[in-house]
């Protein structure tokens, strides 16, 4: 390990259905780093919750039938990255700087930031409020119609009040929505869960498959000729770097994971780049994202997903650690990619030493002032 270098660890895998989509994008980000400027350890979070690291995880080959015995267990702790041996400790490094490639719950939905926050490790990836909100579809509607963001109707489901009143709920979704209609697992991604739904007897199947993703669901209104764009930025130098738009192409009704990640995710003829929309549509898509971004203080790639209906731009979702992390949308090749993750590395240790140089109240004195009894603090009834 050469300490005159920052060391970063990119954490990637995750508690999620999408732990092998992000072994894909850390293990790409891991080696793209610039390993003459930077020390890299990779960090595997699998999906029972054990971190693990070492050269091996470089390869995506080495997460084919699991990586115990592989690579050691790992842990964060003080700021630093240690491996387990046996019941000891060994440090690996300090961690100047972490880089968040976990999609899904676990993981993008902000457990990884609070990780890096409690650690005092600089986070090159949005913090643990944005990342929260919009990890929940819900959540991101609200914010979107705070600030003036068109998003599709919908309708929010729990599953222990569809339990209660699920006739109630299916006659909700069918008077205020109508058909077809769209289900969606709240806080999953990659299209995980997701169906349409034509009819009543379609809508419940829907309904009751999705609950076995979440507990918490919403159901969409399906606008009709429909067109998907997304639109990615990230954070240089302070200032928001916003991408040109991308359409990707579908023969279903709606982008499902296959689209995504097994037929052709990722390559030419799955897209449109830039789309072949209307300027005025793509600058719509462009200035809401970039509204999104300064406005929940956001930090690294985000991607925001929207939906052209009927002249007009609906915002569907943003997520906060995208495939591959959108660096397709801001460059052709993997030179760009580490140019890329240059700007988000520096980008994050400037954030932290912003942080870290506000003052916090220590030891104000109130423990102090209690009575003792007995060495302990009075009990209240």
């Amino acid at each position: 390990m050469d300490r005159a270098k920052k060391n970063i660890a990119v954490v990637f895998g995750g508690r999620s259905c999408e732990n092998e989509i992000s072994v894909i994008t850390g293990t790409m980000a891991a080696n793209v780093i610039d390993g003459s400027a930077y020390n890299v350890y990779p960090v595997y979070l699998s999906q029972e919750g054990k971190f693990y690291t070492g050269e091996a995880l470089f390869d995506v080959s080495a997460f084919r039938g699991g990586v115990e015995g592989k690579a050691p267990e790992a842990l964060f702790t003080d700021g630093a990255l240690y491996v387990r041996k046996g019941k000891k400790l060994r440090e690996i490094a300090k961690i100047d700087c972490g880089v968040n490639c976990c999609h899904g719950m676990g993981g993008e939905d902000g457990a990884v930031s609070a990780l890096f926050a409690l650690n005092s490790i600089a986070n090159a990836s949005p913090d643990l409020l944005a990342s929260s909100v919009f990890m929940d579809k819900g959540a991101t509607k609200l914010v979107a119609k705070a600030l003036g963001i068109r998003t599709a109707p919908y309708f929010r489901i729990g599953e222990r009040e569809y339990a209660r009143r699920a006739a109630f709920a299916v006659r909700c979704v069918e008077k205020r929505l109508g058909y077809p209609v769209i289900v969606k697992p709240a806080r999953q991604g990659s299209s995980i869960g997701i169906f349409v739904a034509e009819d009543r007897a379609s809508l419940v199947r829907a309904l009751e498959s999705a609950f076995s993703y979440d507990s918490v669901l919403i159901a969409e209104k399906y606008l009709s000729d429909r067109r998907e764009i997304n639109c990615a930025a990230y954070k240089k130098e302070g200032d928001i770097v916003v991408s040109e738009c991308e359409e990707p192409l579908t023969s279903h009704k709606i982008l499902t994971f296959g689209d995504k990640y097994i037929s052709g995710g990722g390559k030419e003829h799955s897209r449109v780049f830039p789309a072949d929309v209307p300027a005025e549509i793509a600058a719509r898509a462009k200035a809401y994202t970039k509204l999104l971004y300064r406005r929940l203080d956001l930090r690294g790639p985000v991607r925001a997903d929207y939906i052209v209906s009927g002249g007009e731009v609906y915002f569907n979702e943003m997520n906060t650690v995208p495939g591959s992390l959108a660096y397709y949308l801001f460059s052709e090749s993997l030179a760009g990619f580490a140019r890329l993750m240059n700007d988000l590395i520096a980008q994050g240790i400037e954030d932290a030493r912003v942080s870290q140089s506000k003052k916090m109240l220590k030891n104000c004195g109130v423990l102090n002032a209690l009575p003792a009894k007995g060495g302990k603090a009075p009990r209240t009834r």
